[in-house]
């Protein structure tokens, strides 16, 4: 079994988190620059809830690029009763996150969905749980805690062929959850329309 080198992911990654609300951010109104923003709401364990993505405008004062998350960007609740993660699509690119929402931003070293699968585990999960300052069931994940945390590192060409690895199956997972909500529907439908005809 191959060893790998472990490294700190303040060596491999960029992390910072998101806008502070109080005293920057409003409701969507018509004057100040209006921009998506990402809340704990929002970050689902499969992924983003779109529906919970919030239109807010901004004082004249805040540069937004400082909280502006980029496709690949891994995102992490912070605070709540369990740490939630999700991984920046392309659609989300350019959309702001709240301080309750830290952003790992991947170096060249490490793949995104490697660092996203990772944490997805039970043993990175466990991880990340222990990094969680907590002396009631909140979590409380910071900046400097998650820095420390030490990652396996493989070569990138094993990394590559883990991530077409993970891609392949993640497909096949669609598909095989299309068809099994297919047979559910047919299914239905034929016990809905014996019914009727039975019935009238």
């Amino acid at each position: 079994m191959p060893t790998y080198t472990f490294l700190p992911l303040e060596e491999i990654a960029e992390i910072f988190v998101g806008l502070a609300r109080q005293g920057r951010v409003a409701p969507a109104q018509k004057y100040g620059l209006r921009m998506s923003l990402i809340g704990m709401k929002a970050i689902h364990q499969t992924g983003l809830n779109w529906e919970a993505i919030e239109t807010v405008s901004l004082l004249p004062e805040i540069d937004p690029a400082f909280y502006q998350i980029a496709a690949g960007d891994l995102l992490i609740t912070c605070r709540g009763t369990d740490v939630r993660l999700a991984l920046t699509p392309e659609k989300a690119a350019g959309m702001l996150v709240d301080s309750n929402i830290i952003v790992i931003r991947c170096g060249p070293q490490v793949l995104p969905v490697l660092l996203h699968a990772y944490f997805r585990h039970p043993a990175g999960r466990e991880v990340l749980e222990k990094a969680s300052q907590s002396t009631t069931r909140q979590k409380n994940l910071t900046v400097r805690a998650l820095k420390k945390i030490r990652l396996p590192l493989p070569p990138l060409p094993r990394q590559h062929q883990l991530a077409r690895l993970l891609a392949a199956a993640e497909r096949q997972h669609a598909l095989a959850l299309a068809a099994a909500e297919k047979r559910l529907e047919i299914a239905r439908q034929i016990t809905l329309n014996t019914l009727f005809e039975n019935g009238g």
